[in-house]
C-alpha cells in the first residue's frame, strides 16, 4: 500500500480538502473539478463552478498549477421574497433583469495560479505539512486564497486524516458597479479509509466563517457542513465524489445575515442547502 500511494501521490481521496502529497518532480496531471451548489429556501437553484487544471511537479517538494475557471448557473425565484438570486447569480443581475424571471447562463469566470510547497512528507515524517497559495483574477473577481495543510496517515497508510485551514481575500464587482470585499476562513477536516484495492470511503466537514473587508474586519456568519466522500484510483486515472449538507446550526452576527436564515440554514447570497464536488485526474507524461 505504501508503494501504491507514493506512486499516485497526485490523487486526492477528498473532495474539497487538500493533502500534503505533491507530484514528483517532472510529472504532469490534468484535473477537472466541478463544485455544485443546489437548493435554497424555495424555488429552483443550481450553481456549478468548474476548474480545468494542469498540475506540474517543479521539484519533489513544490507543485505548481494553472487553472481556467468557468461556471453554469440556473436559478428561478429561489429567494425569501420570491425573487431570483443566490451565489453566482445576484452579482450578475443588472437593472434590466426581471427579478421574478429565470436566470440561466454559462460564463468564463477567471484564471488562477496555484503553488503548493511540501514542508513535511506525510509518508516519511511523523506528520505531513504543506503550504498553499492561489491568486485568481477575472473580469468580475480578484482573489487570493491560502491554506495550511496538515495530514496524518494511520494503519500502514490505509487511513488518511487531513485538516485544512483556508483563508481568502476577495474583491467582487457587481453588475451595478458596487464592490464587495470579503475575507472568509474555512476549517475543514476529513478522514478516508482504504476499504479495498483502489477504493477509499470517508467523510468531510466544513466550518465556514464569513467576514467583511479584506482582513477579517467584521464577522457575518458561521455555517457548518458535513457529508461522505468516495474515491477510486488507478494508474491511468482517478476520481473523487463528495457531498456536504448544510447543518441546521448557523450562527449569524447581524440582522442582514439573520434575514436569510430558514430552519437554521443560511441562504441568500451566501450558501445553498447541499454542496457536491466531483474531481477527475489524469496523469500524463510529456516527452
Amino acid at each position: 500500500m505504501l508503494t501504491a500511494w507514493q506512486a499516485r501521490a497526485g490523487e486526492s481521496p477528498f473532495g474539497w480538502i487538500y493533502t500534503a502529497d505533491v507530484h514528483p518532480q517532472g510529472t504532469f496531471e490534468y484535473e477537472h473539478k466541478s463544485f455544485m451548489q443546489a437548493g435554497q429556501s424555495q424555488g429552483q437553484y443550481f450553481f456549478m463552478q468548474n476548474k480545468e487544471e494542469i498540475e506540474y511537479g517543479l521539484t519533489n517538494q513544490l507543485q505548481i498549477s494553472g487553472y481556467f475557471n468557468w461556471s453554469y448557473a440556473n436559478a428561478f425565484r429561489n429567494g425569501f421574497d420570491g425573487t431570483t438570486g443566490g451565489p453566482g447569480v445576484s452579482q450578475f443581475l443588472d437593472a434590466s433583469f426581471d427579478p421574478y424571471s429565470r436566470y440561466e447562463k454559462t460564463r468564463f469566470d477567471s484564471v488562477s495560479f496555484e503553488a503548493i510547497y511540501q514542508v513535511l512528507n506525510p509518508v516519511t515524517d511523523p506528520i505531513g505539512l504543506a503550504l498553499y497559495i492561489e491568486p485568481e483574477i477575472g473580469p468580475k473577481t480578484k482573489e487570493l486564497e491560502w491554506r495550511v495543510i496538515l495530514q496524518k496517515n494511520f494503519l500502514d497508510d490505509r487511513l488518511i486524516a487531513a485538516i485544512n485551514i483556508m483563508g481568502k481575500h476577495e474583491r467582487e464587482v457587481y453588475a451595478d458597479g458596487s464592490i464587495e470585499r470579503a475575507s472568509p476562513i474555512d476549517v475543514t477536516f476529513g478522514m478516508s479509509y482504504l476499504v479495498m484495492p483502489n477504493w477509499m470511503i470517508g467523510f468531510e466537514t466544513r466550518i465556514h466563517n464569513e467576514f467583511t473587508g479584506y482582513w477579517f474586519n467584521n464577522p457575518e456568519h458561521s455555517a457548518f457542513f458535513a457529508g461522505p466522500v468516495i474515491h477510486y484510483g488507478q494508474k491511468e486515472f482517478w476520481w473523487t465524489l463528495a457531498w456536504r449538507h448544510q447543518l441546521p446550526m448557523v450562527i449569524t452576527y447581524n440582522e442582514d445575515q439573520a434575514s436569510v436564515v430558514k430552519h437554521g440554514r443560511i441562504y441568500g447570497d451566501e450558501h445553498a442547502r447541499d454542496e457536491v464536488m466531483f474531481r477527475l485526474g489524469v496523469p500524463f507524461a510529456v516527452k
